[in-house]
């Protein structure tokens, strides 16, 4: 059985956040657990262990935004909340967790700052050690009106994170420390900058990490970004429109994803889209070959995830309220539905259980 957490928008008590199953064998799906009590725990992480869950409050307004710690009693089938802890921001859209797992970081997307969260010897959140607002605004008045941090990914060397803002057009770069009082500092270069209203959304890179693969939102592409960390220098190479030129639709990419072995890469588009779309990556270059491009099976296709075998994928839907598996073939990267499904309210973050 395939199992993986999921992240949900939630209008009820008894909704949150769930642990799926998926059965091969069978083409079905199971809803294992589910944790209630908690408002829109649109983003779930959990620890290399797999002993800790951390997720997402976002909410807004004078309260403001939280991650929630909680204990996993795999052998039970329990999870139990230990603490909360404040991302001193409304919205709170996306969280990682450092190399050490000692501290969360949190993006808020709504007041466009971050915050780095102390995690205690027991699982517990401390409060916030160091809050970082970004500024400046881009050109969609409607979108872009003020900063809003999107995403933290850290480097593959585990000593920087890249903050993708798509309020700015800014991937902003913190290098990072985790022995300083206030460990993330402005890195060399301390951001790099996108083409005006694409609006930086999710980001991944290869192996080696001198490319990054980044989603442009609103503009519905992959942005191909190459990385020279002998130079420090980061420059744009190409960019992959998700849509075809005459396309008249709304817009709306989300999730970027690459296959375990480095060789393919999955984006997901919402709007008038709702698709998957498949690129090849060339071993030597990096550069990008769309090989396929299939419906996502539903509305909105916020989130997507690669099983750890490479053998499934599974899109969810935030506005048809469904998950869908997908055959997926290592060797060519192409993915076919299948005919399993099943309903959850507002999917909208897949993290595998390994």
């Amino acid at each position: 059985m395939i199992k993986f957490w999921l992240g949900t928008y939630t209008s009820s008590p008894e909704q949150g956040i769930h642990l799926i199953g998926y059965h091969p064998e069978t083409d079905k799906f199971d809803s294992l657990l589910l944790q209630g009590e908690i408002k829109n725990p649109s983003f779930v992480i959990s620890n290399k262990k797999g002993d800790l869950l951390f997720s997402v409050q976002e909410i807004g307004g004078e309260e403001g935004g939280s991650v929630c710690a909680y204990k996993f009693d795999e052998a039970n089938n329990l999870l139990k909340k230990i603490n909360s802890s404040s991302t001193l921001g409304s919205g709170p859209c996306y969280i990682t967790l450092d190399p050490t797992e000692k501290y969360i970081m949190a993006g808020n997307y709504s007041s466009g700052n971050l915050a780095v969260i102390p995690i205690n010897a027991d699982g517990s959140l401390a409060a916030a050690v160091q809050e970082i607002s970004h500024d400046g605004k881009g050109i969609d008045p409607n979108r872009q009106e003020a900063p809003h941090v999107h995403s933290l990914v850290f480097h593959p060397n585990g000593k920087q994170v890249f903050v993708a803002d798509l309020g700015t057009d800014k991937v902003n770069i913190y290098d990072f420390d985790p022995k300083n009082e206030h460990p993330l500092s402005p890195s060399t270069p301390a951001y790099f900058e996108v083409k005006e209203g694409s609006g930086p959304r999710h980001l991944v890179f290869n192996q080696a990490g001198d490319k990054i693969y980044l989603i442009h939102e609103m503009t519905s592409e992959v942005g191909l970004y190459d990385y020279n960390l002998e130079e420090n220098k980061i420059v744009h190479l190409d960019t992959y429109p998700l849509v075809p030129k005459d396309f008249e639709g709304a817009l709306g990419a989300a999730e970027i994803r690459i296959s375990n072995d480095g060789k393919f890469l999955y984006a997901s588009n919402r709007g008038d889209a709702n698709e998957i779309t498949v690129f090849k990556i060339d071993e030597n270059t990096g550069t990008l070959d769309k090989i396929q491009q299939v419906s996502s099976g539903g509305k909105t296709p916020r989130n997507f995830a690669i099983s750890p075998d490479g053998e499934y994928l599974f899109s969810g839907n935030q506005d048809s309220n469904d998950i869908y598996a997908f055959k997926r073939n290592p060797s060519t990267g192409i993915i076919k539905q299948l005919d399993s499904k099943i309903t959850i309210h507002k999917p909208v973050y897949f993290f595998m259980v390994k």
